[in-house]
C-alpha cells in the first residue's frame, strides 16, 4: 500500500472512530437527558472533545510509524481542528439528506442514509485536509524556484 493511500486509510479510520464514539456518548446520555439540563453546557463539549482527543491520539500514533514527528504532529493538528467542524456540518446537512431520503426511499431508510452520509463526509473531508497539510505546498514550507516578479 503506498504512502498516500495508507495515510488516507488511517485518517478515515480515525474519523470513523470519532464519529462512532460521539454517537455512542450521545446515545448513552439520552436516558439522563432530563437530569442533565443544568449540565448540558459541560456535556455537549465532552461528547465532541473526548472522542476527538482519542481519535487524534490514535491517528498520531499510527502516522508516527511512517512519518517524522513534526509531520505527524501537523497531521494530528489538522485532524483535531477539522474533524469536529466537519462532524457538526455533516450532522446539519444530514437532516437535509434525511428529508430527501424519506421522500425517495420511505421513512424506514432515513437513519441508514443519514449515517452513511455522515460517515462518507467524515472519511473524505478530514482525510483531504490532512493530506493537504502534509503536502509540501500546503503553506508550511515555501516553494522554491518561483519568483513573484516572473509573471511581469
Amino acid at each position: 500500500m503506498n504512502a498516500k493511500r495508507r495515510l488516507f486509510v488511517i485518517v478515515a479510520e480515525a474519523a470513523v472512530l470519532l464519529t462512532v464514539v460521539s454517537w455512542i456518548l450521545v446515545f448513552a446520555s439520552m436516558p439522563f437527558e432530563a437530569y442533565m439540563s443544568r449540565h448540558a453546557t459541560v456535556a455537549a463539549p465532552v461528547v465532541v472533545l473526548v472522542p476527538d482527543g482519542l481519535a487524534t491520539w490514535w491517528m498520531f500514533r499510527r502516522i508516527r510509524a511512517n512519518y517524522l514527528r513534526s509531520d505527524a504532529r501537523r497531521a494530528a493538528t489538522a485532524f483535531a481542528v477539522s474533524a469536529p467542524v466537519v462532524l457538526g456540518i455533516s450532522h446539519v446537512l444530514g437532516t437535509l439528506i434525511g428529508g430527501y431520503a424519506e421522500v425517495i426511499f420511505g421513512r424506514y431508510f432515513i437513519l441508514p442514509v443519514v449515517a452513511a452520509f455522515v460517515l462518507v463526509m467524515m472519511s473524505f473531508i478530514p482525510s483531504g485536509i490532512v493530506v493537504w497539510a502534509l503536502h509540501p505546498s500546503a503553506g508550511i514550507e515555501p516553494v522554491t524556484g518561483f519568483d513573484q516578479n516572473d509573471h511581469c
